[in-house]
């Protein structure tokens, strides 16, 4: 759960932190069973722990941003960069 909840963790709210952790342990159990089926060597079960439940927790702070729909972001006013006039980014923004 830990390995998922830390990419979202500033994203989401308490409630669906909870929740992310619990399905990452599920992430974890079916992916160890499954490289454990496949006969891949992973003593430490280290793939299904930082690859797949990293992956879902990445997947998952985007899917339970506490944001307002796509223009705000972690509950801020989206990400924006400094525009020039014309309302391109600005060429020092990057």
């Amino acid at each position: 759960g830990l390995v998922s909840i830390t990419a979202p963790c500033g994203n989401v709210e308490c409630g669906s932190a909870f929740g992310l952790a619990i399905v990452g342990g599920c992430v974890y159990e079916g992916t160890s069973m499954l490289m454990k089926k496949l006969k891949v060597d992973d003593p430490i079960d280290a793939f299904a722990v930082h690859g797949a439940c990293g992956a879902w927790g990445t997947i998952a702070a985007v899917l339970f941003d506490m944001g307002a729909g796509f223009d705000q972001y972690n509950a801020w006013s989206g990400f924006s960069c400094n525009l020039d006039d014309d309302g391109n980014c600005a060429k020092g923004a990057w």
